[in-house]
């Protein structure tokens, strides 16, 4: 099944030296592996648009109960306590819980990078994993707003980069702080010696850029700002644009910048209600978003997707406003067109690379058997998902990940969590 298609009924899907070859009826390929799938949805990966991946590693410590227990403060804290190892662990973290969800591409969006080594280390984590993924380097929470990025270690990572491409998998992108930020829940702005040079790092060469913008009330006409100083285009990617207004709904728009959503993040945080409605309306560009485990749990993408499908409906007064297959799509050929993945995945069709998930319809819980896209967005838990598959390799099959011991990890994971709060009593 293919979002934006209708969905093809005893079809084969033929994969061959990390492509999609052919799609269609008794494909003969004698010299194949033949994977039976009978009864099965086979559709595109997911694909998350936004996730700092470097969190997954505080998965559920975020709560209300007191100040020094909100996202920030935690994050902040803890975060200082990370190095390489850590770094390389929460990725390796992160992708098993993405395979796990069917997610076959993420965007992490770094900002946690305290070294050169923290860099590298979680890159490295990345490449282990088998994942596709955009790594966007950013500055920590930590770093003075008149202090530039690091340009000669992202020089060196960008001259370098065939070390650690996989063959394209990975993608480099920058997590800029753009021209407006928030310090203390108030606005303040970024030095324009500052944003310009760091925004300079991608443009000069040719690389996106990824913003947090209108997400809380303090950061109110960030994209406005952005606007006026012509700053928006097709390499920009807004996260979250909670607060965003009709005019920078617009500017957006014309640009062909896209927004990348995460209403359970957004909620929890209370940055506000995400404009799906008035997004789509304008045409803009949409992709959805883990962001992080810190605050939502499991990496679920299918949760965010059935929730960007709820606002669209609320906020049109109309249970018709989004069907399934427009979920979906954002789920996957969107939001892989909004990290300009759209020529390599999002979609399945010879000559795209074999990023695809098998999903099994005999669980209780998918009875009875209905539309598939509706099946797919409401009920279809991680056990449901047989198969992940990225780059024609296969990374969860029958329930059991190939590349990653889930026992060691979660030893590891153990172990380091506790060490981790424990330095910090």
């Amino acid at each position: 099944m293919m979002p934006g298609t209708t969905a093809l009924i005893d079809h084969d899907v033929h994969v061959r030296d990390h492509k999609i070859v052919a799609i269609g009826k008794a494909i003969a390929a004698p010299a194949a592996i033949r994977i039976d799938a009978p009864g099965a949805i086979v559709m595109p990966g997911l694909v998350d648009t936004h996730w700092h991946v470097w969190t997954t590693l505080l998965r559920n410590l975020a709560d209300n109960s007191s100040d020094a227990s909100g996202y920030f403060a935690m994050t902040g804290l803890l975060g200082q306590r990370f190095g390489p190892a850590e770094m390389r662990l929460a990725a390796r973290l992160a992708a098993a819980d993405a395979i796990d969800h069917g997610i076959t591409t993420v965007h992490d969006w770094c900002h946690n990078i305290r070294s050169p080594a923290h860099a590298r280390a979680a890159l490295a984590g990345l490449q282990d994993s088998g994942l596709r993924a955009r790594f966007s380097y950013g500055a920590t929470r930590e770093t003075p707003f008149d202090r530039p990025l690091d340009a000669a270690d992202f020089t060196r990572l960008h001259d370098g980069w065939d070390e650690w491409s996989a063959d394209g998998r990975l993608t480099l992108g920058l997590g800029w702080r753009g021209v407006l930020a928030t310090v203390d829940g108030r606005p303040s702005a970024v030095p324009e010696a500052v944003w310009r040079a760091d925004l300079a790092l991608a443009r000069d060469r040719g690389l996106p850029v990824s913003v947090h913008a209108n997400n809380s009330a303090a950061n109110r006409g960030h994209i406005r700002q952005l606007a006026e100083r012509r700053l928006l285009d097709r390499d920009v990617q807004l996260v979250h644009a909670v607060n965003a207004e009709a005019d920078e709904i617009e500017a957006v728009a014309r640009s062909g910048a896209s927004v990348s959503l995460a209403p359970s993040s957004e909620f929890a945080a209370g940055f506000g209600v995400p404009p799906v409605s008035a997004l789509r309306q304008a045409g803009v560009a949409i992709g959805a978003s883990v962001d992080t485990p810190a605050l939502v749990g499991p990496a679920d993408l299918l949760r965010e997707l059935r929730m960007i499908q709820g606002l669209a409906n609320a906020q049109a007064g109309d249970e018709m406003a989004m069907p399934p297959l427009d979920a979906l799509a954002i789920g996957t050929r969107e939001g892989a067109t909004s990290l300009g993945l759209g020529g390599s995945t999002g979609t399945l069709a010879p000559g795209k690379r074999a990023d695809l998930i098998v999903i099994r319809r005999d669980a209780l819980s998918l009875q009875p058997r209905a539309d598939p896209a509706t099946t797919i967005l409401r009920s279809v838990r991680p056990s449901d998902i047989a198969l992940v598959m990225v780059d024609g390799t296969i990374l969860k099959r029958d329930g059991q990940l190939t590349r990653i011991d889930r026992s060691a990890l979660a030893s590891a994971v153990a172990e380091t969590s506790a060490r981790l709060l424990r330095d910090g009593r």
